[in-house]
C-alpha cells in the first residue's frame, strides 16, 4: 500500500488588511536593516505623559526629528527596545515616527532574550515583525530552530525574519515551515531557490529538505532538496491535509499604526495655525423653544503651545450681543478627559476592536476605556485605510461628576491645507444637571478659512494680544480666560469662570392679570461652581418676586440634589371661567412662596428617575375691587404638600418626560353661602402627565422646535387645577389670556421655526394648539394662537432685546383670544 504523506499546518497565518503586503517567504541578498539603538533613551522625554498638553506632545515630536532623521532612506529599521516598562510605549513612539517620515519603511523588533515578551497586539500592529541577525545567531546551524522558537514567544504577533550567516541547506525548509522568514547569503542553493519562487506564494507547509507553497487562490508549488539543490517536483498524487482554520481577522494594531503616524506627519507640517472658529450652544428647555448662545472667535495654535481664541462677536438667540472690552461669561463644559483615543502616551488607556468595514476603502475601529474611569472616552472611529486619516469620530461619556453628566461627540476630519489633515467641526449633544432636572444642549464648534504657517501669524497674534478684547486659552484642563494684565502682558486665569450678572427689565402684556401691563425689574445671578465645589447657584430678585435655585451634582453619592425657592409678594387676582366665559366676578387674591428639594439619578443611555418633594404656602384674601363678590368665602390658606416621581430619556435633540404626583392641600369649604364648594377628597389629590420634545438644527442657525404632551390628575378644583394659557399657565398657548380655562385634562402640540436673518434680527414663528376639559362643565375646549418673538441687538446700556409676541387665532371659549407677550431688555455684566 503507498505511504499516503500526511501535511499538517499548525500555523495559520491570518489575513492582515490593514499590513503591507507580506515579503516573499524566503529572500537572498537583502541587507540587514539599519538600526535605530532606543536601550538608553529616557521614555518619559520621547513619551508624552499627558498626550492633551501640546508643549509635551511638540517636545517629544522633536526630540525624535533628530534620532530618526539619518533613517530616513533605509528600507528597514531595526529597534533596539529596553527591557523595562517603557519598551511597549516606546515600541509604538518609534513606529509612529519612523512611518511618519517614511511610510513604506520596514520595522522589526530586535530580539532581546533578557526583555518581557511583547503580548499587546497593538505592538504586532506597530512593525512587520522581529529580526534575528547574525549576530543574534549561534554558529551552529542546528541552533537556529530553537532560537527562532524562543523569538517566537517572545514576539508572537508577527513573522520573525532570520538574516542567515550562511546557507542553511535543507534547514530552509524547516524554518519556513516554522514559521519564520528567511534572507539567504547569495550564491548558495537557498539563493537559488530564492529567485525561483513565484510571487504571491506565501503560504508555507514545511518540512526538513520538502517545501510547499501556496498562495491565496489555492495553488501550490513544491520543491525537495537533493544533491545539494533545491528542484521542483510534482505534488503528490495521493495527499490528506489537516488544516487549521479560522475566519479572517483584521489588523487593528497595525491601522492604528497608520493612524497615529498620519497624525504625527500632520502635525509636524503645521508649525503655526491660524483660522476662524465659531461655537454655537443650544439649551433646549423641558418645555418651549429654549435659547441660543454664539461665539465668534479668531483662533491661533503654534507648535508646542496651547492653542489660544480671540473673541470677536457674543450672540443671545442668534444675534450679536452688545458687549464693550473684555466680558467674560461663565464657561460650562465637561471636564477633560484623561487621555485621548489614538494619542500615545506612557500608559495606554484605550483598548481598541474592529468595527467591520465603513465603505469602500474605509474600516471603523471601535475603543474603550481599559478602565471604569468615567472622564474616559468610548466610541469609534471611521478611517481611511489607505492613508490611515480619520475621517469621522464618534465618542461619548457618561456618569461624569460635573455638571456635564455626559455627552456625545461627533468629530468631522477634513483637509485644511493640503498638508494638514484635523477635525474641522465638532458637534455635541450634552445634559446638563440644572435646579430644575437635566436639560439638554447641543454644542457645534466648527473652523473656517486656515492660514497655515503664514507669515503675518505672529504680527496677528501679538495684536490679538494687545488688544482690549476677550482672549482665552484651551488648555488640557479645558478653557480659561487669558486675561490682560496692568502691564499689557496677558496672564491663563487659574479657575475656569463661572459666574455672571445681569440686569433685565421686562414690560409684560396680558390682559387676563391684574394689572393687564406690568412693567417688571430684576437682578439675575448665576455661579456654576459657586464655593469652588462645583455647586450651581442661581438668584433672581425682582423685590415683588424672588426666586433662587441650588443644584449639586453627586451631593449625595451618585444622586444630584437641588432645591428652589419662589416667593409671589404681590396679590394677583384670580377669575373662574362660567360656562365658556372668563368671569367678571368671584375673584380671589393670591401670593404665595414655594421651595422643593430634589434627588436624581442617571440610569445610564439617557435615561434619569427624579424624585421631588415640594411645599407650597397659598396666602388667599380679597382681590381686585371690580372682580369681588361680596359674601364670597375665601378658599382655606395654607400648605400644601406634594411629592412627584419623574422619569425622562433624552438622546440628541429628543427628549420623553413622564412624572406622577401625589399633594395634599389644607382642606376646608369656599364660594357664596347659597353654593358652598368643598375642597375634593379632603385635600388629596393626584397629578400625572408627560411630554414629548425634539429640536433639530436643519441648517446652521435654522433650528426646528416640536413638542407635545399632555397632563391630567384627580381631585382638581378652580384653585388647584390645570391654567392654561398666559404667561404663568401649566401650558402658555400664544394670544391665549391667563387663566383662560381651569381645567382637569388637557393635551396640546406645538412647531416652532427659529429663522436666522441677519446678525442683527432672529424671528421665531410658532403654532400652538392645546384641548382642555373644563371643570366648570365638564366640556372639552379647543385653543389656538401663533408666536412670532424677535431678538435684537442691545443699545445704550443693554446688552441684548427680545419682543415675543402672542395673537389668539381661535377659541372655543369667548373673550380669551387676545394679544399678549412680553418685551425684554437684558445688560449682562
Amino acid at each position: 500500500m503507498p505511504r499516503r504523506p500526511l501535511f499538517l499546518l499548525p500555523v495559520l497565518t491570518l489575513a492582515l488588511a490593514a499590513q503591507a503586503p507580506p515579503a516573499a517567504p524566503l529572500r537572498s541578498g537583502v541587507p540587514e536593516p539599519a538600526v535605530l539603538d532606543l536601550r538608553t533613551e529616557d521614555g518619559a522625554r520621547l513619551v508624552p505623559k499627558d498626550n492633551r498638553d501640546a508643549a509635551q506632545v511638540e517636545a517629544a515630536r522633536q526630540r525624535w526629528a533628530p534620532l530618526v532623521a539619518g533613517l530616513k532612506g533605509a528600507p528597514a529599521v531595526r529597534l533596539l527596545l529596553p527591557a523595562g516598562e517603557t519598551r511597549l510605549p516606546l515600541l509604538l513612539a518609534a513606529a509612529q515616527a519612523l512611518k511618519a517620515q517614511s511610510p513604506d519603511q520596514r520595522l522589526y523588533v530586535a530580539f532581546d532574550p533578557q526583555a518581557a515578551p511583547l503580548l499587546d497586539e497593538t505592538a504586532w500592529g506597530a512593525v512587520d515583525g522581529g529580526a534575528l541577525v547574525p549576530a543574534d545567531l549561534n554558529l551552529d546551524p542546528a541552533q537556529w530552530r530553537g532560537q527562532l522558537t524562543r523569538a517566537q514567544d517572545a514576539f508572537p504577533g508577527r513573522p520573525w525574519t532570520l538574516w542567515l550567516p550562511s546557507d542553511p541547506g535543507p534547514l530552509v525548509s524547516t524554518l519556513l515551515g516554522d514559521g519564520g522568514r528567511v534572507v539567504v547569503p547569495a550564491g548558495g542553493p537557498g539563493a537559488r531557490l530564492a529567485e525561483a519562487l513565484p510571487a504571491g506564494f506565501t503560504e508555507v507547509e514545511g518540512g526538513l529538505g520538502d517545501l510547499t507553497l501556496r498562495n491565496r487562490a489555492g495553488a501550490m508549488r513544491r520543491w525537495t532538496f537533493a544533491g545539494g539543490v533545491w528542484s521542483s517536483v510534482p505534488l503528490p498524487k495521493d495527499r490528506t491535509e489537516v488544516a487549521v482554520s479560522a475566519a479572517e481577522a483584521y489588523d487593528v494594531g497595525a491601522l492604528l499604526a497608520r493612524v497615529r503616524a498620519a497624525q504625527l506627519r500632520s502635525r509636524a507640517a503645521a508649525r503655526t495655525v491660524q483660522a476662524k472658529a465659531e461655537l454655537d450652544l443650544h439649551l433646549q428647555a423641558p418645555t418651549g423653544r429654549g435659547g441660543d448662545l454664539g461665539f465668534s472667535f479668531g483662533y491661533f495654535e503654534q507648535a508646542g503651545e496651547w492653542p489660544e481664541l480671540l473673541q470677536k462677536a457674543v450672540r443671545f438667540n442668534g444675534v450679536t450681543a452688545k458687549l464693550d472690552g473684555e466680558v467674560q461669561l461663565p464657561l460650562i463644559e465637561s471636564r477633560q478627559s484623561m487621555s485621548l483615543p489614538v494619542a500615545l502616551g506612557l500608559t495606554e488607556r484605550y483598548r481598541y476592536r474592529d468595527g467591520g468595514p465603513a465603505g469602500p476603502g474605509r474600516r471603523r475601529l471601535s475603543f474603550e476605556p481599559v478602565d471604569a474611569d468615567p472622564l474616559l472616552y468610548s466610541g469609534d472611529l471611521e478611517v481611511e485605510e489607505a492613508t490611515g486619516r480619520i475621517l469621522v469620530e464618534h465618542r461619548e461619556r457618561t456618569n461624569l461628576p460635573g455638571t456635564v453628566k455626559s455627552e456625545r461627540e461627533i468629530l468631522t476630519y477634513g483637509q485644511a491645507t493640503p498638508d494638514l489633515w484635523r477635525p474641522v467641526a465638532v458637534q455635541t449633544f450634552e445634559r446638563w444637571v440644572s435646579a430644575g432636572g437635566v436639560v439638554q444642549v447641543q454644542r457645534r464648534f466648527t473652523y473656517r478659512d486656515f492660514q497655515v504657517n503664514g507669515e503675518g501669524f505672529e504680527a496677528s497674534r501679538a495684536a490679538a494680544r494687545e488688544s482690549g478684547s476677550t482672549m482665552l486659552k484651551v488648555t488640557p484642563e479645558g478653557a480659561r480666560y487669558f486675561t490682560k494684565q496692568g502691564d499689557g502682558t496677558r496672564k491663563i486665569e487659574e479657575k475656569a469662570k463661572s459666574s455672571g450678572r445681569a440686569l433685565a427689565g421686562v414690560v409684560l402684556v396680558d390682559p387676563g392679570l391684574t394689572p393687564p401691563v406690568a412693567p417688571l425689574g430684576g437682578l439675575l445671578y448665576f455661579d456654576y461652581d459657586a464655593f469652588g465645589k462645583g455647586v450651581q447657584l442661581n438668584a433672581l430678585t425682582a423685590i415683588l418676586f424672588n426666586t433662587a435655585s441650588l443644584a449639586i451634582p453627586r451631593g449625595l453619592g451618585s444622586f444630584d440634589v437641588s432645591a428652589d425657592a419662589t416667593t409671589l409678594l404681590l396679590r394677583t387676582t384670580e377669575r373662574p371661567v362660567v360656562n365658556g366665559r372668563l368671569s367678571d366676578q368671584d375673584g380671589v387674591g393670591r401670593r404665595f412662596g414655594k421651595a422643593g428639594v430634589e434627588l436624581g439619578r442617571d440610569l445610564g443611555l439617557g435615561f434619569r428617575l427624579e424624585g421631588r418633594g415640594d411645599f407650597q404656602y397659598d396666602d388667599y384674601g380679597e382681590g381686585d375691587d371690580k372682580y369681588r363678590t361680596p359674601g364670597y368665602q375665601l378658599p382655606p390658606s395654607g400648605l400644601t404638600r406634594i411629592g412627584t416621581l419623574q422619569g425622562s430619556w433624552l438622546f440628541r435633540g429628543f427628549q420623553v418626560r413622564a412624572y406622577h404626583g401625589w399633594g395634599r392641600r389644607p382642606e376646608g369649604t369656599y364660594g357664596l353661602a347659597s353654593a358652598p364648594q368643598e375642597v375634593p377628597e379632603g385635600g388629596d389629590f393626584r397629578r400625572w402627565g408627560g411630554s414629548l420634545g425634539l429640536d433639530r438644527e436643519v441648517t446652521p442657525g435654522f433650528w426646528l422646535h416640536g413638542e407635545a404632551g399632555w397632563a391630567s390628575g384627580r381631585a382638581f378644583d378652580r384653585f388647584n387645577a390645570l391654567d392654561v394659557g398666559g404667561m404663568g399657565g401649566a401650558v402658555r398657548i400664544a394670544g391665549i389670556r391667563s387663566h383662560a380655562i381651569t381645567a382637569d385634562r388637557l393635551a396640546y402640540g406645538k412647531a416652532a421655526l427659529a429663522i436666522p436673518t441677519g446678525p442683527n434680527l432672529r424671528l421665531s414663528l410658532s403654532l400652538e394648539y392645546a384641548r382642555a376639559r373644563s371643570l366648570d362643565d365638564q366640556k372639552t375646549y379647543g385653543m389656538s394662537g401663533a408666536g412670532i418673538t424677535g431678538d435684537l441687538p442691545g443699545f445704550w446700556l443693554f446688552t441684548a432685546v427680545r419682543v415675543d409676541l402672542g395673537v389668539g387665532l381661535q377659541s372655543d371659549i369667548a373673550g380669551v383670544r387676545t394679544v399678549n407677550g412680553y418685551v425684554a431688555l437684558l445688560r449682562v455684566f
